[in-house]
């Protein structure tokens, strides 16, 4: 039995995972196979304009490739709740729900008590005792629909104060991706392996232009670490680099820095950018870049080797349902949502942003 200290520690210190952010703090909510996925974004300022064409942008990219990705046709028909009047962000909280319209959570019944090899299954279960086991729920790529969401309200705070975010795919299937030839060769493998039953990985490259210098803040919260925790929250990433990367650790210090010297318009600017616009854990006004590693989708048609958790027995597994061949196309939009989410929190913290009125310099 537990101790009360160990019950008033569990109530006194939750650690429930799905609120993100600090001051523009977004908490996401819904399960895969569910009625509807959603946001709360809370400490949007006020007076942001913003409409329901920003939104449907955002979730419209949602499977970019629809060989590669998923084959559920979702048509992510959303409703703006709240914190939104007359075009305008009211500086209350905004609530939008996305609903879920070809859910098909009966077809999970058969490998319920099953845990699927390289998904959350068994931690979930682990960690909570009941879980959902239609499709992943919380864990499945369903649920970065809300993110989209709140990226869309994130990123247009962002790009009043002239920031802008470019995600690409730099690698799929184990292919290096330089120019169309080599993006079509790639996505060919990617599809080939796909329809063997297996699945492949990639490597996503996400730019952030317009930050100005001084956004952040040193040691624990360093903008690099926010942003992170953002990439590592989405299902599938296993590696974030910036700027050089893990290539920082092959060369020597003269390849490392970059050099000072004044821009055209008399402000400190780096010679070339091979810290990846951050240093101390602070902008430096250069380009943002960062790289994320994405790892097969665990969910596919091979046999596997598993156990189901109600006969308590050893078993080889075969799945039939729904998975994404490659999900890396649909880690770029996630990649440039959470990046405008930690941006649009930053630039509040730093005082770029008005805390309550968007139209304040």
């Amino acid at each position: 039995m537990r101790s009360i200290q160990q019950h008033v520690g569990l109530v006194l210190f939750p650690s429930m995972g799905n609120t993100f952010g600090s001051v523009f703090r977004v908490t996401t909510w819904g399960e895969s196979h569910g009625p509807a996925q959603g946001a709360v974004i809370d400490g949007c300022p006020a007076g942001l304009a913003i409409d329901e064409i920003d939104i449907r942008a955002q979730l419209d990219r949602d499977v970019p490739d629809k060989e590669l990705g998923t084959p559920r046709g979702e048509t992510n028909r959303f409703q703006i709740l709240s914190g939104i009047f007359a075009g305008k962000t009211l500086g209350t909280p905004i609530s939008i729900v996305v609903w879920n319209n070809d859910t098909l959570p009966d077809s999970y019944s058969g490998t319920r008590d099953t845990l699927r090899p390289g998904h959350a299954d068994f931690t979930y279960l682990a960690r909570y005792g009941h879980t959902d086991w239609r499709g992943g729920s919380r864990a499945s790529g369903r649920e970065c629909i809300a993110r989209l969401a709140a990226g869309a309200v994130a990123r247009k705070l962002a790009s009043r104060h002239g920031v802008r975010f470019e995600g690409r795919l730099i690698e799929l299937a184990g292919i290096v991706i330089g120019d169309d030839e080599s993006f079509l060769r790639a996505r060919d493998r990617a599809l080939e392996i796909g329809e063997g039953g297996d699945s492949s990985g990639g490597v996503v490259e996400l730019s952030v232009y317009g930050v100005p210098a001084g956004v952040g803040s040193p040691v624990f919260d360093k903008l690099q670490a926010a942003l992170g925790r953002a990439f590592f929250s989405i299902g599938g990433v296993k590696g974030v680099e910036f700027g050089l990367g893990f290539e920082a650790a092959r060369v020597r210090g003269s390849g490392s820095n970059d050099p000072f010297c004044f821009d055209a318009d008399g402000r400190i600017s780096t010679v070339g950018n091979r810290c990846g616009g951050l240093l101390g854990g602070i902008s430096t006004g250069g380009t943002m870049t960062m790289r994320l590693a994405v790892k097969p989708t665990p969910t596919i048609q091979l046999p596997q080797k598993t156990v189901n958790v109600a006969a308590r027995r050893e078993m080889i597994m075969e799945y039939w349902g729904r998975f994404d061949r490659n999900y890396a196309p649909r880690v770029v939009p996630i990649a440039e949502a959470m990046s405008a989410c930690v941006l649009a929190d930053h630039l509040l913290l730093s005082g770029i942003v008005h805390p309550t009125r968007s139209d304040s310099a």
